[in-house]
């Protein structure tokens, strides 16, 4: 075996390195010739085990197979490059280490300079990071990350995907501030910037209707020293558990609005309106279950195209709809709702049918009224309004 020969100076150097530095022949167990300390403490062995367990032979102590490597090795001397390699080592423990080794050959002795670092704890970070990855990418919900100043880091498959979402938006805000209903976005991230999580809606739609409505929850993410770092945003897809016909919300989550709204400590003046399409038995005899179907839907998009931001509607019936408008006063939403009941004429394929309306108004005028009352007052005004001939709007106090 060949002897290395080292300055003591040089030994106590290479023995304070928090590395492993050998030197190695190159043969096919890549004996060691030198180890400093701190290789020892890396595999667990001492130098004395390492002799009579293992005979120096570095290879013997690799769980990876080692004939491949080795190849590898040879490619590499043949190229002149240095050699850089990860495996695995059989700590005495009987743990499993992972082993990053960087080696440089010399052609003159026909040996390698080793150094190795014990990499496990980035290895089992890595398969964290890829299981979590993995986690996220089958969700059924849209995850997006993004850092402290909102710019989008990580988009899960199903939000890649999504159809509604901006794929050029670059920061969270993008996805969400034409979008939220109720709050604005800044409110709902000081919510998280307190260490809580945030709770909001948004509503995506075009000029046919509602293409999109999701519940989302924004959840700040912290390091080890309780900093800030991220920001995940996991969105549900509430289209799926919404009317089908219309896709407004589900009558339940209607109300849960209105006691959101009257939950915050500023109060907004309310308006619950209820819409009903007038004779829709008629022209489902007249012109058939279709052409009602076609009037349902014509008359929810046409509601769609006047709802602001904090507006809220359902499908409450089947020929009537609910209608929170919010933060107005009456005569903008009696302005309003004239435009909708002016927009009756529905042409399906040259087939002209006229809508009309009857509209019941109740309003909270700033004051907490539970969602039942609001909703009896309502229904009360629409009863006049068929009584007295249909085909107007009535709010209470007319």
């Amino acid at each position: 075996m060949k002897k290395l020969q080292l300055d003591s100076k040089i030994n106590d150097i290479l023995n304070c390195i928090h590395a492993g530095v050998l030197y190695c022949e190159n043969d096919e167990h890549s004996t060691i010739l030198y180890a400093n300390d701190y290789f020892y403490t890396i595999v667990g062995y001492s130098k004395e085990e390492i002799q009579t367990l293992f005979q120096n032979r570095f290879a013997d102590m690799v769980i990876d197979d080692v004939s491949e490597i080795l190849v590898d090795v040879a490619a590499s001397i043949e190229r002149g490059e240095d050699l850089d390699f990860e495996f695995r080592m059989r700590h005495k423990d009987g743990r499993e280490i992972w082993i990053h080794d960087t080696a440089r050959y010399d052609k003159e002795t026909n040996c390698f300079y080793v150094t190795i670092m014990d990499i496990t704890y980035m290895k089992q970070m890595e398969y964290e990071k890829e299981r979590l990855h993995q986690y996220l990418e089958y969700l059924p919900n849209k995850i997006v990350i993004s850092d402290v100043h909102g710019e989008i880091s990580y988009k899960n498959s199903q939000a890649r995907q999504c159809s509604y979402f901006d794929p050029s938006a670059k920061y969270i805000h993008d996805l969400v501030d034409k979008h939220i209903i109720g709050i604005k976005f800044e409110d709902a991230l000081n919510i998280t910037k307190l260490g809580q999580n945030a709770t909001y809606e948004t509503r995506f739609k075009n000029e046919s209707g509602f293409i999109g409505h999701d519940l989302n929850y924004l959840v700040p993410i912290y390091d080890k020293q309780s900093k800030q770092l991220n920001y995940m945003q996991v969105s549900e897809n509430l289209i799926s558990n919404s009317d089908t016909l219309t896709k407004f919300p589900a009558r339940g989550m209607f109300e849960k609005y209105y006691e959101k709204l009257m939950g915050y400590e500023e109060l907004d003046n309310v308006h619950l309106c209820i819409i009903d399409i007038d004779d829709f038995k008629n022209i489902n005899d007249s012109y058939g279950h279709l052409i009602g179907d076609y009037a349902i839907i014509h008359t929810a998009n046409k509601l769609a195209n006047i709802m602001d931001p904090k507006d809220y509607i359902c499908r409450f019936g089947g020929d009537e709809f609910l209608f929170l408008m919010v933060g107005k006063d009456i005569a903008c939403v009696k302005h309003k709702l004239q435009r909708f009941m002016e927009q009756g004429v529905m042409d399906i394929h040259g087939q002209v049918v006229h809508i009309s309306y009857s509209i019941g108004i109740a309003s909270t005028n700033c004051k907490r009224i539970t969602y039942q009352k609001l909703l009896q007052e309502a229904d009360d005004m629409l009863y006049r309004v068929k009584e007295s001939g249909k085909g107007r709007i009535l709010s209470c106090g007319d």
